[in-house]
This record gives C-alpha cells, sequence and structure tokens, in this order.
C-alpha cells in the first residue's frame, strides 16, 4: 500500500485540518470498511469455527479496518494459548497448523491495523485493490412474486451469491472491479470502488460496455462510534448463506448510518451482556415505479454474553415515497419504536393511519459441545406485524432459516453447513408499498421468494490454510397459489387476513455447485464457482430446463 511523502502528508494534513471536527480523532488507524465480497470474511468465519476468534460480533458486518485488526489481535492471543500443552486436548497439530497459516495470512495483509502502539500516518491508496472477472450464464431472472400474486419490482435467480449493483445477464461477461482508499488520519476514511464491464448478452439488445459505481462513502469516527454517509453494503447476517432482513450479499444502499465500531460492553449490571454492538441507519431506496425514493429506517442491536453465545435483534420500517399519505410527526415517531407501536390497535383501512411495512426479528448463533462441538445460528423475520397478529406472523406469515455447521466433519480437513429456510407469503411485501424492500429493482434480504422452502448442504475440504473447495447442493420448492383478502373484524379493520385457497403443483428447483478458493500468503487470490440447476415444473409450466453459470475472478489487494 502506497504512503504518502512526508510534504505531500504535511499538505494533506492541513487541508483535511480545514474541512474536518478537529480534535475529535481517535489514534487507531483503518475506519474504512472491508466489503463483505472480500476473501477475509471466508478466513474469519473459518478461525470462528475452529474457536480462534473471541469478542466477534458476526450478525452485524461489514467490519472496519481497525475493527480487523483488533480481531487479529485478540486471535493471535488465543492462538498461542490453544497450542500450550495444557491445552493440547482441545486442539489437534493440524487444526494449529491450518489456523495459524490463516491467521499469518490476514496479518500480512492486515499488519498496519495490528501494530502496537497503531500508526497515525495518512493513507493514499489510489488503488486498494482489484478484482478482474469472467462470468457466463443461461439463467435468466425472474419476476418476485408478492402477496396476492402481484410481482414486486425485484427479480429472483442468482445461482452464485449476488454481486454489488446490476446482476448477470445471460450470456458472457467480461469485466473489473477497482477500490481506492484516502485515510487523511485515523478517523477519516474515504472509500470508493467502481467497476467496468463487456457484456456479450444472448439478448444482443442488451451488449455493450457499462461502467458504474458500486459504494462510495465517507465514514468518520470518534472513539467507538462511527458516522458513515453514502453508498454502502450492510449484512446482518450470521454466515455468508443466510440473512433473512438484510443478506450477506444484499445490495450496497444509499444511507446514513451510525454504529458501533468495535463490540463494547455496557456498564454496571448490563455488563453480564457481554460484547455488545448496535447499528442505526436511514436509507433512500432510490427510484421506483411505485413509492419511489421510499425510506428504509433500520436498526439492530446484538450481544454475547458468552464465547458460545451470540443474539441480534432487528426492525426495518419502510415508509414513504412519492404519492405516500402524509402523517403526524408523532405517529411517525411512534411507528419507528415498535415496542410502543405493536401494542396499538391498527384500522388498517383507515387513511390517516400510518403507512409503513414494519419488519421485526431475531436471529442468533450457539456453539454447542465445546470447541470441538456444532455451531448452530437461526433467524426469525416478522413483516407487517402487530401484538394482535402474533398467532398469524408466528406461523405461516413469517419466515425462518436455520443453520447447523461441523466445523471438524469426520476429520479437522473438512466442514459441513446444513441449511433450511421457510419463507412466509407476507415476507417483503405490502399492499400499498409494492415496491417492496428493495432497492434499484435489487432483494435486500433472502432472494429465496414468498411461500418457499430451501434445503442446503455444503461440504468444505481445506487441506492446506492456502486452499479450499466446497461442494454444495440445494432443493427448493416454490408454489404458485391464490390467495384471498380480507378483515375478520369490521368495523375495526384491524384483523387483516390473507388466506390461501389454490394452487397448482409446486415447483421443484435442485442445484448442485463447486467453489474453489486458493489464496496466498501475499494476499493475491483466485476463486472458481461453477453451479448447475434442475427445474422441474419449471415456471409451474410443466416442463423442465437445466440452467447453469459460472464465474471465474482474482483477487489482488495491495
Amino acid at each position: 500500500m502506497p504512503i504518502l511523502t512526508p510534504s505531500i502528508r504535511r499538505a494533506v494534513l492541513r487541508a483535511v485540518t480545514a474541512v474536518a471536527l478537529a480534535g475529535v480523532c481517535a489514534q487507531a488507524q483503518g475506519t474504512g470498511t472491508i466489503p463483505m465480497s472480500d476473501p477475509a470474511y471466508v478466513d474469519l468465519d473459518r478461525l470462528d469455527q475452529l474457536g480462534f476468534l473471541d469478542s466477534v460480533i458476526v450478525g452485524q458486518r461489514p467490519y472496519s479496518r481497525r475493527e480487523i485488526g483488533r480481531i487479529l489481535r485478540v486471535a493471535r492471543e488465543r492462538s498461542n494459548r490453544l497450542g500450550e500443552r495444557s491445552h493440547s486436548l482441545l486442539i489437534t497439530d493440524l487444526e494449529l497448523s491450518i489456523g495459524d497459516g490463516i491467521l499469518r495470512r490476514l496479518e500480512i495483509r492486515f499488519s498496519r491495523e495490528i501494530e502496537e502502539p497503531p500508526s497515525t500516518d495518512p493513507v493514499l491508496a489510489p488503488l486498494e485493490d482489484v478484482r478482474p472477472y469472467v462470468y457466463y450464464t443461461d439463467a435468466t431472472r425472474r419476476p418476485f412474486v408478492g402477496t396476492f400474486g402481484s410481482p414486486l419490482e425485484a427479480t429472483t435467480g442468482s445461482l452464485i451469491p449476488r454481486r454489488l449493483s446490476t446482476y448477470y445477464l445471460p450470456g458472457w461477461t467480461l469485466g473489473v472491479d477497482l477500490a481506492h482508499r484516502l485515510e487523511p488520519t485515523g478517523w477519516l476514511a474515504f472509500t470508493l470502488r467502481e467497476r467496468a464491464e463487456y457484456v456479450w448478452a444472448k439478448d444482443t439488445l442488451l451488449e455493450g460496455g457499462f461502467a458504474e459505481i458500486l459504494l462510495g462513502s465517507v465514514r468518520a469516527r470518534a472513539y467507538n462510534v462511527a458516522v458513515e454517509v453514502g453508498r454502502s453494503q450492510l449484512s446482518w447476517a450470521q454466515s455468508p448463506d443466510e440473512g433473512l432482513f438484510i443478506a450477506a450479499d444484499a445490495p450496497a444502499l444509499d444511507l446514513v448510518s451510525i454504529a458501533a465500531d468495535e463490540p463494547f460492553r455496557l456498564p454496571s449490571v448490563l455488563k453480564v451482556l457481554g460484547p455488545t454492538k448496535a447499528t442505526l441507519f436511514v436509507a433512500d431506496l432510490g427510484p421506483s415505479q411505485v413509492r419511489s425514493r421510499s425510506k428504509l429506517l433500520g436498526y439492530k442491536v446484538s450481544i454475547a454474553p458468552s464465547r458460545r453465545v451470540e443474539l441480534g435483534a432487528s426492525y426495518l420500517n419502510h415508509f414513504g415515497g412519492e404519492g405516500g399519505r402524509p402523517s403526524s410527526a408523532g405517529d411517525r415517531l411512534i411507528d419507528f419504536l415498535p415496542f410502543i407501536d405493536i401494542f396499538r390497535r391498527h384500522n388498517y383501512s383507515d387513511s390517516s393511519d400510518v403507512d409503513s411495512d414494519k419488519l421485526l426479528g431475531v436471529d442468533g448463533r450457539l456453539r454447542l459441545g465445546g470447541l470441538h462441538g456444532v455451531v448452530a445460528t437461526g433467524e426469525l423475520l416478522i413483516d407487517d406485524f402487530d401484538v394482535h397478529r402474533l398467532s398469524q406472523l408466528f406461523a405461516g406469515y413469517g419466515s425462518q432459516a436455520f443453520g447447523l455447521t461441523v466445523p471438524r466433519f469426520v476429520s479437522p480437513l473438512l466442514s459441513l453447513k446444513l441449511t433450511a429456510k421457510h419463507m412466509g407469503i407476507l415476507t417483503y411485501t405490502h399492499g400499498a408499498l409494492t415496491n417492496g424492500i428493495t432497492t434499484r429493482g435489487r432483494l435486500i434480504g433472502d432472494e429465496l421468494g414468498p411461500d418457499a422452502k430451501a434445503f442446503g448442504a455444503r461440504l468444505t475440504w481445506q487441506p492446506v490454510a492456502e486452499a479450499s473447495l466446497s461442494l454444495e447442493g440445494r432443493s427448493a420448492i416454490y408454489s404458485n397459489a391464490q390467495y384471498a383478502t380480507y378483515y375478520a373484524d369490521p368495523p375495526e379493520n384491524s384483523r387483516f387476513v390473507v388466506q390461501k385457497i389454490s394452487r397448482t403443483s409446486d415447483e421443484l428447483r435442485d442445484r448442485l455447485g463447486a467453489h474453489l478458493l486458493i489464496q496466498w500468503e501475499a494476499g493475491p487470490s483466485i476463486s472458481a464457482r461453477f453451479v448447475t440447476e434442475r427445474v422441474r415444473n419449471f415456471e409451474f409450466q410443466g416442463f423442465r430446463r437445466t440452467v447453469s453459470g459460472a464465474e471465474l475472478s482474482a483477487h489482488f489487494p495491495f
């Protein structure tokens, strides 16, 4: 990473001091965040599975460079303790070797962030990392069908984890992502990530070159409180294939956020809650056909009362937009506070009621059986909730996700992940806000779709710290049902009921995939994916279809 010369450094510092909040500085460098697509998170997840991490909140990402530095310092201390003779029965030499290799690779890349004392020199990285890629697919995306069978503006059908911004078109895509970073002080970071690509699309009308801004934000930190303004990506998921609220591969949001940069401990008796992390944001969801420029307010609090347990509570409020009905400031404030609003009886046909879609959920992870045990993760999401509808929302209206990870499956070289998901018929949908929980036509949460189920398994072989191979299978069941809607308690109209009245044969999608990841100790990595999916009763029309996707990419951090 290039460092500024002393003369340029002084000039930059004088310019920044003139416009910045002087005196609210923190010494540690690394206020900028690492995007969720970075291979560093694969390494951190594996270290967590093997028991090398401590005081880490998984359910709120991305991490700042400062936070990754703290995580690596703690992980190195824990690795040294695990290698002592008194712990020899807890972890094998092979596991220590793999974990130490992963940790050493991260320490080389983030050496600046783990320095003690921390560096206070400014950073100018005109080219922080480069990611060239080539992709092919013959799969077409399809509409996301919402409540009452009406389509939302979002589409579904990604065969691989979604990328930032636009989705791949059927055909060949060749492109490159570039990232840049400026940190004139230890508490201020400017980051930018853009993409340039050319698409040889099957639809020749869509063929051509494209360029777009993926991420771009200013992030300032005062002690442990970080404020970010711009286009940024959030992840409220316990693992890469989870995240009902905000998926691990969610699109970027145009937002203003305030968050804890690293976990903290609450005072007095609340210390028993353990390391705590909180995030609050307001985002503009961009243009849409219905309720254009609608807003999304969200906040999440996560706690880790022990090394084995993490719990999180999340809240989203989708509101506003062009054509929405006005509400008083008092009603809007109460609408933002779910612990008050859920106990109010709503008249959903009353034009004076607040027009919003509220989502409430909990998630968590639990390590069972000690260091050599399994890790269970889960999430529950309730859309358009109030206290008078809980019996419905925790049943068919709600969405649930469950995962079980066996970090040492038969051998320390193998790990197994099992997943199960169910999406309720109301999830991400609303009678008036029919643009859904989407931004620029892309769904923020899990793409499975309403009234659907999926079951999957992923087996990962990591013989050395530098290479891993994953084989994955998933079966999904999609419903094509007709619904009736009515109020069960006129004239109060507070019990809005959506009832399934008929359905056709389900659509069944069976998916197989492989992912090879090779990472060198110096930082560069190569990723290769291939996925094929067989569809029975395709689009509920009775015939079969097989689609595939393949991606080859490299990552060069500087």
